[in-house]
């Protein structure tokens, strides 16, 4: 008889766990409180356009790749997905009028540190990534390629080499410090700076040990799949269709029923109870112990940011527009202390804008361009509702920051524009205050304290997706996935 296996939600974290065990012989359903897969990976149409209004950008591909090639079909990434690299990756600008293009071959950024800043850059540029390496290499297979057990893993014999390069990770020094121990450029340690909000964090607040995340992005690159970022969860349930995997849509898990330390049945927002031998958690860790599980003295996460999205139809326009722009704000330490002191909008922000439609054109028709802006926020916060009203009178302030470095671009937008809060985050996701990825980095200790894929009290209770180890971004989901369902597979007579 099968193990049967219950997922909680749909999200890539979660079909990739259902994926690897239905490859196995598991019988598998994905319970979705959508009308779609994908989870925060999604596709949004308007305006003529079409937006990925979630990730924006692939790194570490050959993730996505070995996990394609684990299923057994004997298929290749490029059997189901067209990767296109990027190039510039990001295009970085200043309200000065000076920019960089960052790219991810030597001759290229080379050539635009020497023209922005001198050939000193060059030099430090290549010191930094040299000691990111280093602990890149030191750290991927303890942090990042296998389950962790959080300060146990130093105690492993597996992992004694690492315990005389910590003093490399520099885990109490931070992450502003570092870079600005490497670049004399203001500019540049703001470029590097910018690194921590990939997954949420502060860059005044964090560890030093997030100089891996730029470093990844240079020796991996950035990639779009031809047909938008959407096409992985396609490609996803082509899969999950193939393996014979059950998707209910439109029903929430509002209850895990637990006996003697076990997870036995979840009950749905119907009313329905469906047993299951092991349960995996695609949602919220919070969400989940909180909601899911009653325990109410769970301990909040120190949270990440959240996000303001505004999508935009634009026409025809003069702004030779890259892929991915940063439009960096005048005072980045105090924007970062209204998101995460005050708790508050900030107000004078850095813009990230998403312009897919420059590498594939298929997502705006005509001579449109299809811009993603985001804006970092704080989760939870402080006296906004994110109504109609603050929604329209935040736009019009992060419009006008636009304005600053394409002056009258306004004037191109074509039709009304459509925003994404912080409370539909929380509202769509079940994201604990609108959060992006769950808990921050925001201390030395943060790597450490991300929930594990395995619960620590109900034995057949699993977790992947974002808000547990290793964190945010679509590689680092689609290992949260896999290793769920590996321990799943380890494990005896639960």
């Amino acid at each position: 008889m099968k193990n049967k296996v219950i997922v909680i939600g749909a999200g890539i974290g979660g079909m990739t766990s259902a994926l690897l065990l239905a490859s196995k012989g598991y019988d598998i359903t994905i319970i979705e409180k959508n009308n779609a897969a994908g989870g925060r990976m999604r596709r949004i149409y308007h305006n003529e356009c079409v937006f990925d209004a979630g990730p924006s950008l692939i790194t570490m591909p050959f993730i996505l790749q070995d996990f394609i090639q684990s299923l057994g079909f004997g298929k290749q990434l490029s059997d189901y997905i067209d990767l296109l690299p990027i190039h510039p990756i990001c295009h970085y600008k200043w309200s000065d009028s000076s920019s960089l293009d960052f790219y991810t071959d030597k001759k290229s950024m080379h050539k635009a540190l020497q023209e922005f800043s001198g050939t000193h850059s060059i030099q430090e540029f290549e010191s930094y990534l040299e000691h990111a390496s280093k602990v890149y290499s030191a750290t991927k297979d303890v942090f990042l390629f296998n389950p962790f057990d959080g300060f146990l893993e130093f105690f492993k014999t597996k992992n004694l080499p690492l315990l005389p390069q910590l003093p490399l990770l520099r885990f109490t020094k931070g992450f502003h410090d570092h870079n600005a121990s490497y670049f004399s450029d203001k500019k540049l340690i703001q470029l590097f700076d910018r690194f921590a909000t990939y997954n949420g964090s502060s860059p005044y607040k964090a560890p030093a040990t997030l100089m891996v995340i730029p470093y990844i992005e240079w020796n991996y690159g950035g990639w779009y799949p031809k047909g938008g970022i959407y096409s992985i969860a396609e490609t996803y349930l082509q899969l999950c269709n193939e393996l014979g995997i059950s998707i209910i849509y439109d029903t929430e898990v509002k209850k895990i029923h637990c006996n003697n330390g076990r997870a036995e049945s979840v009950e749905t927002s119907s009313g329905t109870l469906l047993k299951a031998d092991y349960i995996i958690s695609n949602s919220d860790v919070y969400h989940t112990r909180t909601k899911l599980l009653g325990r109410n003295s769970e301990k909040m996460p120190d949270l990440s940011s959240s996000g303001f999205v505004i999508l935009l139809a634009m026409k025809k326009n003069p702004f030779s527009m890259k892929h991915h722009t940063v439009l960096f704000s005048d005072d980045y330490q105090r924007e970062f202390h209204e998101i995460f002191m005050e708790e508050i909008p900030p107000q004078n922000m850095t813009v990230y804008i998403s312009v897919s439609s420059i590498t594939d054109a298929s997502q705006a028709q005509g001579e449109k361009e299809n811009w993603f802006i985001l804006v970092n926020t704080p989760s939870n916060s402080l006296n906004m509702q994110w109504n109609n009203d603050e929604q329209h009178f935040y736009a019009e302030k992060i419009f006008k920051q636009i304005d600053k470095y394409y002056p009258e671009f306004e004037a191109y937008i074509d039709g009304e524009p459509r925003y994404i809060s912080p409370k539909h985050f929380s509202e769509d996701f079940n994201a604990t205050g609108g959060s992006l990825y769950g808990s921050s980095s925001n201390s030395m200790f943060s790597a450490f304290l991300r929930p594990k894929n395995r619960d620590t009290k109900i034995k057949n209770l699993f977790y992947c997706g974002g808000s547990s180890h290793p964190g945010g971004g679509i590689p680092l989901v689609i290992l949260s996935g896999q290793f769920a369902a590996k321990a799943i597979m380890e494990s005896k007579n639960l």
